[in-house]
């Protein structure tokens, strides 16, 4: 089962059919790449898989915990929380924050710690931090960016 499939995603605004029967099928550790020219619905596929555009036919399914759930209809936040989410073609970066911690700001929706773990500092949130830390890490490692992460 792939981790993140896409079958026949159509999106029409008006009459104008901005993605059209795309097919795509990504499995866990596969990085893939989008190319085309403006105007091509690159971004407009990004809108339909995380859920900014609802599709006008077609599917978006992830697996979540070894099950296939249809994304179709949830609200951004909602797949955020299943773990896909996107970044955005003008994007912000806080540049007084080092490299790592511009990447833990991304993964902030991957904390769960509660409000009260938070505000008292318990020992959940310590380890917690911890591991969203090593995780960062590792993804800076994946594209060799280990070395810029202070």
């Amino acid at each position: 089962m792939p981790l993140l499939e896409i079958k026949e995603l159509t999106k029409n605004f008006g009459g104008l059919a901005a993605v059209s029967n795309v097919n795509i099928a990504l499995e866990e550790n596969q990085l893939v790449g989008l190319i085309g020219p403006n105007g091509a619905g690159k971004t407009t596929l990004f809108n339909l898989i995380t859920g900014v555009y609802e599709p006008s036919e077609g599917d978006v399914l992830l697996e979540v915990d070894g099950q296939s759930q249809r994304l179709n209809g949830k609200k951004p936040y909602a797949i955020a929380d299943l773990g896909l989410s996107r970044t955005f073609q003008n994007i912000r970066l806080f540049k007084d924050l080092t490299v790592l911690d511009n990447v833990l700001i991304a993964m902030n929706s991957k904390n769960k710690e509660g409000f009260f773990s938070s505000v008292l500092r318990l020992p959940t949130f310590y380890n917690k931090e911890e591991a969203l830390r090593e995780e960062a890490l590792q993804l800076l490692t994946i594209f060799d960016l280990q070395n810029k992460a202070e």
